[in-house]
């Protein structure tokens, strides 16, 4: 651009130049042409008395002076006129010589009276020059305006969405020809961003849909495998027992496949959904006999362990869930009788089941709801840490908490607090 501008400049600098050198010629002097035709005969006739001559040119509007062979002035028409010969290009004077024999005697300058031509020239071609450049660069500043700055910031913004940078808005280029365009832009920046989070969305719930299956899977396949391993060695028919023994070995099968399903697929897990509904409390009960396939729970026909009568916020599937991680939980690092009691605090029925083995560190309660945390007293024995983070995500989705509570070998507990419908 800035080369643009100073070979328009020097362009038009010559033209300028040019046109001067065109118009700038003799022609443009007032003189006329009949006195300087008389001034010059009578001078070269009275030549060197120049004095008469000019008494006899009296009345004559053109001015003129007179200069001997030595170069001294030796007469002029008026007083007050001044030359330089040398220069009369610049000034624009007229010279004829007066010639005797051949010989140069003198010459006489006619006086340009009108020495404002030439600046008039220059002075037009200045301001020409100055309006030329002042609309290259009106039309310079307008193409960077309106052209040169939005294709930039289009192509900039066009580099991010190349990237997949889709945060920064281009906005509204302040340009009668892109403006709409760029607004399009973002419309379509924000589409882009739509469809990622979908995408992303659609690819979290199928994680999570596939995460969830399989964790459900793990306990009813360890039910099937515990009644199997059960009728292998009580059962005293050989056909039986290998029958058996193979549904053991593929139990276990599809266990470890549901294993890696599940943990390949809790890498992107963040969030399962989750629908609460008003139930009535009856439902705790049957929900936690089923989940109890080795029958360690005791009979809820006492009064201390009788369910109260009520009506709370549950998802009868989320909440079978719960049970079964938690009861399959004590199974696994108790493996005792299971006691579950509860009661009304605040907007909550609280349900505590509690099992009779070692428990674990009190330091260590608070963080066995976290993602992949698992106790000291559970190193040896083979899980991923989920069971009890989505527990715990579940019942907050259905309004209410689980909280693990311990006393070191002697029992722990897990309490599930479901909100009162109300």
């Amino acid at each position: 651009m800035k080369r643009f501008i100073a070979g328009t400049a020097c362009f038009y600098l010559l033209v300028c130049v040019l046109l001067i050198g065109f118009f700038s010629d003799d022609s443009e002097s007032k003189m006329k042409n009949a006195e300087v035709n008389d001034i010059i005969f009578t001078i070269k006739k009275y030549y060197p008395d120049v004095d008469s001559a000019i008494k006899i040119l009296q009345g004559y509007e053109t001015d003129y002076i007179v200069i001997g062979e030595d170069g001294r002035e030796i007469g002029a028409s008026r007083q007050g006129l001044v030359t330089d010969y040398h220069y009369d290009y610049i000034h624009r004077d007229y010279s004829v010589e007066i010639l005797k024999d051949g010989r140069e005697q003198g010459k006489i300058i006619f006086i340009n009276t009108e020495p404002g031509t030439q600046k008039k020239y220059w002075l037009f071609c200045v301001i020409m020059l100055m309006l030329f450049l002042l609309k290259d660069i009106v039309t310079v500043w307008y193409l960077r305006k309106n052209i040169l700055y939005p294709v930039r910031k289009i192509n900039e913004f066009a580099g991010m969405i190349a990237k997949g940078n889709l945060d920064i808005p281009v906005g509204r280029v302040d340009s009668s020809f892109f403006g709409a365009f760029s607004e399009s832009f973002d419309i379509m920046r924000e589409e882009l961003a739509y469809a990622k989070r979908k995408e992303r969305e659609a690819d979290r719930q199928r994680r999570e849909v596939i995460a969830s299956i399989s964790h459900d899977i793990k306990n009813p396949v360890a039910s099937i495998q515990a009644i199997a391993e059960y009728q292998f060695f009580t059962n005293d028919s050989e056909e039986l027992r290998q029958e058996f023994q193979t549904i053991i070995e593929k139990a276990d099968q599809i266990n470890r496949l549901v294993i890696n399903l599940h943990t390949s697929m809790m890498n992107d897990l963040e969030r399962l959904e989750v629908n609460p509904e008003a139930v009535e409390s009856s439902v705790i009960e049957k929900l936690l006999l089923q989940a109890d396939f080795k029958k360690r729970i005791e009979k809820l026909a006492t009064e201390r362990l009788t369910i109260p009568e009520c009506l709370i916020m549950m998802d009868k599937i989320r909440f079978s869930q719960v049970a079964d991680n938690v009861i399959s939980n004590s199974y696994k690092y108790a493996d005792t009788k299971i006691e579950v009691g509860a009661y009304f605090e605040d907007q909550y029925l609280c349900v505590c089941i509690r099992d009779f083995g070692n428990g674990v560190q009190r330091e260590e309660e608070v963080f066995l709801t976290q993602k992949y945390f698992r106790g000291k007293n559970a190193r040896e024995k083979e899980g991923s840490g989920m069971g009890l983070y989505i527990a715990e995500y579940l019942m907050k989705g259905m309004g209410g908490k689980l909280i693990c509570r311990s006393k070191e070998n002697e029992w722990f507990a897990v309490e599930i607090w479901l909100a009162l419908a109300v």
